[in-house]
């Protein structure tokens, strides 16, 4: 393996570390905030958000807390790792063909 490649997965590496730590600080945060004065004010989430809150596939199906203000920032940071995942998966087989 050469230089470059040692940089690419170590800066790959640091990414993902840097994206799932994140992630896991933020719910543990908010499995703190849940439930108690400290958390933001439901009405003022506009109009968009109150639809997508208040439809029934989202209460049916996505009720990780009890505020919708976390529940959507959830949702948002799950499609992220998600899109970044398939984005490095891509992004690892061009480099195996271009080293090939």
């Amino acid at each position: 393996m050469n230089k470059e490649q040692e940089i690419r997965q170590r800066k790959l590496l640091r990414n993902w570390v840097i994206t799932i730590g994140g992630f896991v600080v933020m719910q543990f945060i908010f499995v703190l905030i849940d439930g108690t004065f400290l958390e933001p004010n439901d009405g003022m989430l506009g109009n968009f958000a109150n639809r997508i809150v208040e439809a029934d596939w989202f209460v049916e199906w996505l009720i990780f807390y009890e505020n919708p203000y976390f529940n959507i920032i959830t949702v948002l940071a799950v499609l992220h790792i998600v899109f970044h995942g398939i984005k490095d998966l891509i992004r690892i087989r061009i480099w195996k063909k271009t080293a090939s």
